[in-house]
């Protein structure tokens, strides 16, 4: 929270009062100003009347030099003269955070090594799931298991103790007319509903990470079986808190899939469990190896 805090109670000001002074200079009006900068134009007269040195001094008192500075912002005021408010809009939010970043590594640069070393933010383990999401998704055939609803893939590094613990899309997959594609981005929390799924898991088999929905078809479970894997059956119900408790239910016996007939409009979708990306890769090509279009 850190950063967002310096970012909008300290640069945003600052940064809005130097825009003012250059944007009026270029000779925008003061509407037009207050309509780049968010604000009402008496909120840019207030702006204007603060001398640009003390917005410069402000941002440098948080280690952003005004050279720094001039050289967003001439490119920011040549975007706004032009009439490019998209690409003016896009260009204030990254110069914004990259302003904040800068303060930050100037004063607490210990806390955050590896922002301040590449400029931004990395997670080893969401750049984990994105390699693994898309050797799953590299798997031919495998829109013929998406369900309608779309699916998503939970992880987790280790025994999730709450959805905070998962990592997931905050979009999903779908299929397309030429294969599938992801949407969203991986995040702590992403999927709440098959995350959810994967806590509950962990609950009876603590060795699983991951977890992955597809479509349900007697053929889906049957090859699963044939191959020695377990498979539970829930449902059909009519209130998501069934679901819940019948899902419950099945994984104290601690299954590998869990197939879940639905409920009222609601498809069959199965809930798919491994301890390794490759146990779910071997599985997930199974299923597909006897799925029809």
């Amino acid at each position: 929270m850190l950063i967002l805090e310096l970012a909008y109670s300290r640069i945003l000001p600052a940064l809005r009062g130097v825009l003012a002074h250059k944007l009026v200079s270029s000779g925008l009006s003061q509407r037009r100003v207050a309509e780049y900068l968010e604000v009402s134009q008496p909120m840019v007269h207030k702006l204007l009347k603060k001398p640009l040195e003390e917005y410069y001094s402000e941002l440098e008192r948080l280690g952003v030099s005004r050279l720094l500075v001039d050289h967003y912002v001439d490119i920011l005021v040549y975007s706004a003269t032009r009439g490019d408010y998209e690409k003016f809009t896009y260009m204030a939010f990254t110069l914004l955070n990259h302003l904040a970043t800068r303060a930050v590594c100037s004063v607490y640069g210990y806390k955050f090594v590896d922002l301040c070393v590449s400029g931004v933010f990395k997670d080893s383990h969401i750049d984990y799931y994105k390699s693994f999401l898309l050797r799953i998704l590299s798997i031919r055939g495998l829109e013929r298991v998406i369900p309608e609803v779309g699916s998503n893939l939970a992880y987790a590094v280790r025994t999730p103790a709450t959805l905070s613990d998962v990592i997931g899309l905050t979009g999903g997959i779908v299929k397309t007319v030429s294969g599938v594609v992801f949407y969203g981005e991986p995040m702590y929390g992403g999927s709440r509903h098959v995350g959810r799924v994967l806590v509950e898991v962990s609950k009876f088999n603590p060795e699983v990470r991951f977890c992955f929905n597809t479509k349900c078809t007697s053929t889906l479970r049957g090859v699963l079986e044939e191959r020695g894997y377990s498979v539970e059956v829930t449902g059909p119900h009519l209130k998501e808190e069934d679901f819940w408790s019948e899902l419950l239910t099945a994984l104290s016996k601690k299954p590998t899939a869990v197939c879940d007939l639905g409920g009222l409009g609601l498809e069959p979708v199965m809930y798919i469990f491994a301890s390794s990306i490759g146990e779910l890769e071997e599985m997930l090509k199974l299923i597909v190896g006897v799925a029809r279009e």
